[in-house]
């Protein structure tokens, strides 16, 4: 299996590589970028290469497939959508993602997050697909329910990061429910 390359109208969701590391660390060392993320800002660019490192080797291990959203006009990373877990019995994987703060709010996560879903159940072929994220965090669960994705409930104290206990709203799809 090699990383996928996914085309919708204006993105390239693909591999990232060492090369794209200034892209990342552009919007990666902003702190307000992993305000609700697990990962502190990068401080310097080899925060940014051992990402990519990491990222590699963590889909060659089949745990965690990280797609660069590439910005076609552009040619420029803008931000990642992974999918993890998508090896599991269960054929469930869990969608994270993170979007240069530049180019929120123009419909960019939606349209990556719905290529995903859908080489998820056409391809990987997964029964369920799901995300979470903070109950405060609405841009990313507003990015969740346009795709499609149910509200399940809210995972009180699911994950400690950066010091305390946070809350999760956790949404999925499944293949039932989903259509093109």
């Amino acid at each position: 299996m090699q990383i996928p390359e996914l085309d919708t109208e204006r993105l390239k969701l693909r591999g990232i590589t060492p090369e794209d590391a200034g892209d990342i660390f552009e919007y990666a060392s902003i702190p307000e970028i992993s305000k609700y993320l697990v990962w502190h800002p990068h401080k310097t660019i080899q925060d940014t290469i051992d990402f990519v490192q990491l990222a590699e080797r963590m889909f060659e291990n089949r745990e965690w497939i990280v797609l660069g959203i590439e910005l076609k006009e552009k040619k420029k990373i803008i931000g990642t959508i992974d999918i993890r877990g998508w090896k599991s019995v269960h054929r469930c994987a869990e969608i994270g993602y993170v979007l240069s703060k530049e180019y929120w709010k123009k419909g960019i996560t939606t349209e990556a997050l719905s290529a995903v879903i859908q080489y998820c159940f056409d391809l990987l072929k997964l029964n369920r697909v799901e995300a979470h994220c903070e109950d405060d965090n609405t841009g990313s669960w507003h990015v969740m329910e346009k795709c499609g994705m149910k509200y399940e409930g809210t995972l009180r104290q699911r994950v400690f990061i950066k010091d305390r206990y946070r809350s999760m709203k956790m949404y999925s799809i499944l293949i039932s429910e989903y259509s093109k």
